[in-house]
């Protein structure tokens, strides 16, 4: 079943059905018009000259197989980004998030990630790992929303050697832009674009009956049997007068999704996912000296889930970023400016039942047949939301010779004013340690029914109705958190003649939450031995300041809305218990920013059509944050102890990562077909003593037992995104005779060992018990996708393009484990059919 269409969604086809009939008036007969990309393509040359950063055009972008759309999912062919080890999993292939990524042994949340200068990162619950239906927190991932890949003109990736312009990441930097108009006066050009599939087009693999089982099943999200993804994108852009021009692009995707569920009279058995992204552009030139531009930015992500064994438990989960923003460029004789203004709102929301019933399983309880408890309800409804105002100001000046040696200076500065919330309208209740109610009633004296009371009987000599005893409160409220951030930068190009050349930076940040003052230098050298491109020596060493996101804050303070109470009998009044706030406290205290220094050596060049590279990236990052235990507090009861948790600056990690390109810079003919390889290698060794800042406190020089050793736990291995040995390779293929063309990518990813927790740990002779782990080993992988178009020329202004994409095309049965220790299949060989018309 199709899902319903927000109103973004109607307003985004309603504009592009417009344009489709606006546009068949336009070109006139006699004239002849060649449908234009929006931005010039960048020779393969161009970009192959800059360590550390790496431009993927619209050309590229439309090429790549790239069944999600999404940003991230692009990024597969480079070779410094490792993916979540489920991205390729099996298990739920009806969603449309983006995949976590990692760059040079970052976390995911640790990147940055821009769409025209605008930053969709969730800095309020980035890492969070909750379920759909979680009592405490939001479904949460490094990014807000997902970006549709049909929108954009290109996407940069700046991995080592970053300018001190972009700051707030210890990771890496990606950065997207949509494109501007490159068209005569009143011609507007555009496309529309309809993509689908679904599991009867594609092959599910198994590693175990019990897996088989799981998706036959498919009672929860985590396995889905069965899916249909569909998207419909579309653009229009023009000029409307020689200095006016617009960019109008949207898109909505959706998703269904059945499942079963346990109850015996299911009452709903589909969930549902949609994302819609709406761009709208205005570029208009002041003089031929200043140009504006403004913008604006809808994203919207929802999903409605269910618990398969919990009546009356649907949920929407809704997440979207609106934007708008205004950008003026200055081209002086000596100087460029340029300056913009942001205005930002992020948002997260749940809606559902207020509370969640546990009943002892009765004649009036009866919708499942297994265990002694039948659940109802939810953890209701709340919502986070972040509102961003930003100015930056970025001036880059002409080159100042002094002989050979040439200098041109950048330099910059922003502010930003943040405002996070967290707001619940109404109580939720959570009702456990249900009794019986003895004979008593679930009505007052004056008629007045008490909560959580069902009156009901299965036996009248032995039960007779049932009320709840305790319940866990998430109090209503509204919680905020403000910000103010600054930044400056300073920074000097050098070149020396043709064989020399170094950037030498400063930037400085501040932040009002943790107070503190950071100074990241950045640093480049080159040297080029022969004066030209053939051969490149190339070192850095700079530091990078992360962001202390707003999560730890709005944690600290939503948890002191939480307590427990309690009832003697069904008529007592609730009464809180003693001490239970502390149950979910975090204590604050002042933190130190991450940060991460790195260390850059690279080698490349071009030599007879061949681009290539080799590099070493070391990365030592320091201060991450983390979940300490401070203090466990006794119970008021005298039995069991609440445990105390803050934040603290304990986490670290180590990385570092070898990585070498090659590619052809002209294609290669050979008969009527031209090709382009690519062939990237990369080796990552990254040690972590966390997952996540949500981790629970581990001590990194506590002793673990771990391959029949005895080590310090700070030095086991990552567990996530620690590929060692990882093998791209591309292959496009372009026939010259047909309007056909082949893209072709290769992943081959080497073995390795994954940790996997003992129960019953480790015991020495000296009687010491330490924490024990096995090595899970997983199998090497190998996966082929490819990607093919053909495009029909319908007239001479018109064409239409037909695209198949295949994942896994040889349907091979990789394996992936995930943090459990478990082994699970990865995809099988997946078909995705796409149409583009294009005026």
């Amino acid at each position: 079943m199709r899902p319903a269409l927000s109103p973004l969604a109607f307003a985004i086809l309603s504009v592009i059905s417009a344009s489709i009939s606006a546009t068949t008036e336009i070109p006139a007969p006699e004239q002849t018009v060649e449908v234009p990309q929006l931005q010039p393509i960048k020779t393969q040359a161009e970009k192959g000259n800059t360590v550390g950063k790496t431009t993927y055009t619209e050309e590229e972008i439309k090429n790549t197989p790239n069944s999600s759309k999404n940003i991230t999912d692009l990024l597969k062919v480079n070779p410094n980004v490792q993916f979540d080890r489920k991205q390729r999993s099996g298990r739920q292939q009806g969603e449309l998030s983006p995949a976590e990524i990692s760059i040079n042994g970052s976390l995911p949340y640790e990147n940055k990630f821009l769409i025209n200068g605008l930053s969709i990162n969730d800095n309020i619950n980035p890492a969070s790992s909750a379920s759909s239906n979680s009592n405490t927190d939001l479904m949460g991932s490094s990014q807000t929303v997902a970006v549709n890949t049909d929108l954009l003109c290109n996407v940069t990736v700046l991995d080592s050697n970053v300018s001190a312009e972009y700051g707030e990441f210890t990771g890496g930097v990606v950065s997207a832009e949509t494109c501007a108009p490159q068209t005569a006066v009143n011609q507007f050009h555009g496309s529309l674009s309809y993509d689908y599939t679904s599991d009867k087009w594609a092959t599910q693999n198994y590693v175990s009956q019990e897996e088989e089982s799981k998706y036959e099943n498919s009672v929860s999200e985590s396995h889905q049997k069965r899916y249909t993804k569909q998207g419909l994108s579309g653009t229009l852009y023009g000029n409307l007068t020689d200095r006016l021009g617009f960019n109008l692009a949207g898109s909505h995707r959706w998703s269904d999704i059945p499942l079963k569920t346990s109850l015996n009279d299911p009452t709903h058995a589909e969930q549902e996912r949609q994302a819609s992204n709406f761009a709208l552009e205005t570029f208009y030139a002041l003089t031929d000296q200043t140009q504006l531009k403004f913008g604006m930015l809808l994203f919207e992500d929802s999903g409605d889930y269910f618990e398969d064994n919990v009546k009356n438990s649907a949920i929407t989960h809704t997440s979207d970023s609106q934007a708008f923003y205004i950008q003026m460029k200055n081209e002086l004789d000596a100087v460029k400016i340029e300056q913009q203004l942001n205005y930002q709102t992020q948002n997260r929301a749940r809606d559902g039942q207020d509370h969640l019933y546990s009943w002892l399983r009765s004649e009036s309880k009866n919708w499942i047949n297994t265990g002694t408890l039948a659940q109802e309800g939810s953890f209701g409804q709340f919502e986070q939301e972040e509102q961003k105002l930003e100015y930056t100001l970025k001036t880059s000046f002409a080159p100042i010779s002094f002989g050979k040696l040439q200098n041109t200076f950048k330099m910059g500065a922003g502010y930003g004013h943040y405002e996070a919330f967290n707001h619940r309208e109404n109580d939720s209740y959570w009702y456990v340690s249900t009794t019986n109610l003895k004979g008593a009633s679930c009505y007052s004296a004056e008629g007045i029914r008490y909560d959580a009371c069902d009156g009901a009987t299965t036996n009248a000599a032995k039960y007779d109705g049932q009320y709840a005893k305790t319940r866990t409160v998430y109090g209503a409220g509204d919680i905020e958190v403000r910000q103010d951030r600054w930044h400056a930068y300073l920074e000097n190009r050098m070149d020396y003649d043709r064989y020399f050349s170094a950037t030498l930076g400063l930037r400085a940040d501040y932040d009002s939450l943790s107070k503190n003052n950071n100074f990241a230098p950045r640093s480049s050298f080159s040297y080029m031995p022969f004066g030209d491109s053939s051969l490149r020596f190339t070192t850095g060493w700079n530091r990078y300041y992360g962001l202390n996101a707003f999560a730890n804050e709005l944690q600290n303070r939503k948890r002191m809305l939480q307590s427990t109470q309690t009832r003697n009998s069904v008529s007592d009044a609730w009464t809180e218990t003693a001490g239970s706030r502390y149950g979910a406290m975090q204590l604050s205290n002042q933190l130190d920013t991450p940060f991460s220094d790195e260390t850059v050596f690279a080698i490349n060049g071009q030599h007879a059509n061949i681009d290539w590279s080799l590099k070493w990236v070391n990365r030592d990052t320091q201060d991450i944050l983390r979940q300490t235990l401070y203090q466990t507090v006794p119970k008021p009861t005298g039995s069991g102890t609440y445990s105390i948790y803050g934040l603290d600056n304990s986490g670290f990690s180590k990385s570092d990562i070898f990585t070498l390109s090659l590619k052809n810079i002209e294609a290669l003919p050979f008969k009527n077909t031209l090709h382009h390889f690519s062939l990237g290698v990369d080796y990552t060794d990254t040690q972590r003593n966390f997952s996540s800042y949500n981790d629970r406190y581990e001590d990194p020089n506590s002793l673990i037992y771990y391959d029949g050793k005895i080590m310090q736990s700070g030095n086991r291995p990552a567990y996530n995104f620690n590929q060692p040995w990882t093998v791209r390779t591309g292959w496009d293929i372009a026939l010259t005779d047909l309007p056909v063309r082949i893209s072709n990518f290769m992943t081959y990813k080497y073995h390795y060992d994954a940790m996997k927790l003992k129960a019953n740990g480790y015991t020495d002779t000296d009687g010491n018990i330490y924490d024990s782990y096995t090595p899970v080993k997983n199998a090497s992988t190998f996966a082929w996708d490819m990607r093919g178009t053909y495009t029909l020329p319908v007239s001479k202004n018109y064409s239409t393009v037909f695209g198949l994409t295949i994942n896994n095309i040889t349907n091979k049965n990789n394996e992936y484990i995930d943090s459990t220790g478990q082994i699970n299949a990865e995809y099988g060989r997946q078909f995705i059919a796409d149409v583009t018309f294009k005026f």
